[in-house]
């Protein structure tokens, strides 16, 4: 296949012009952009989109090594495909000759401290595709539609066959889906039980202990409580011990009174 530059400098572009995605869009699409450095130097490039959340681009910033190609992915996002609708988004691809000096190991700082007119850049539009069988089918409906006759009878019956045999693979694959999810589903409610059973156990055991520990609280503030009411009054014993003070000191008369007689006589 014949590649012409696009850029003043030698890079190269595959595809040129557009970028096709084929569909059906129900699941993400990816297409490949090949780029040539065709120079003896190395070359820095950028991609950019009109659509940033529909697209993701990898890589979209890079370096090419000298007369070296890369390939950047380019995956669009699954969306509702209409095609009454106008696609308006599109690609462009910037790049510029690495200076000499360039640090290249952090390609973001190098792209900020560039000038705008050292850039040069070029624009690819998006073009948005159903798969050849899909298109066939539309179309034939459509003309099914619009006319009447023998052949269009004869198409008729082979969209709809097709169509009846479409409908008899689809339920089973959505009833095999079913059962596969259901499954999974009934596992995971039967695990989720047994972990509420397991948590009701725990809980019932933590308001035994709680219980417990209540009561015996209450009894030991209770017999806290009581045990002052049962104790002796204590200035009691002092009263006991009142006589007996008594009588030493009268015990302590007799024996001096018997001391001073025997002293005096």
């Amino acid at each position: 296949m014949n590649k012409t530059p696009i850029f003043d400098v030698p890079l190269t572009i595959e595809p040129e012009h557009e970028l096709r995605f084929v569909g059906p869009f129900s699941r993400p699409v990816v297409t490949v952009m090949t780029l040539r450095n065709n120079a003896s130097t190395v070359l820095v490039f950028k991609i950019k989109t009109t659509a940033p959340k529909r697209y993701c681009v990898r890589p979209n910033i890079g370096k090419i090594a000298p007369f070296r190609s890369t390939q950047v992915e380019i995956c669009l996002q699954p969306f509702m495909y209409d095609q009454q609708e106008k696609n308006k988004h599109k690609f462009m691809v910037q790049c510029v000759l690495a200076p000499q000096d360039a640090d290249l190991t952090d390609l973001n700082k190098l792209w900020k401290e560039l000038e705008p007119d050292q850039l040069m850049d070029a624009k690819l539009k998006c073009v948005f595709e159903m798969p050849p069988s899909v298109s066939n089918t539309e179309n034939n409906s459509g003309g099914n539609n619009a006319s009447a006759g023998g052949s269009v009878g004869a198409n008729a019956t082979a969209n709809q066959s097709t169509a009846e045999s479409l409908k008899s693979d689809a339920p089973k694959l959505s009833i095999e889906e079913q059962t596969s999810n259901l499954s999974d589903a009934t596992v995971h409610i039967e695990t989720l039980a047994a972990e509420l059973k397991e948590i009701r156990e725990v809980n019932t055991e933590l308001r035994k202990d709680n219980l417990h520990l209540k009561e015996q609280i209450t009894r030991y503030r209770n017999s806290m409580i009581m045990k002052p009411i049962n104790e002796s009054y204590t200035p009691a014993l002092a009263e006991k011990q009142i006589p007996v003070f008594y009588i030493a000191i009268a015990i302590a008369t007799a024996i001096l009174g018997l001391l001073l007689g025997k002293f005096l006589l």
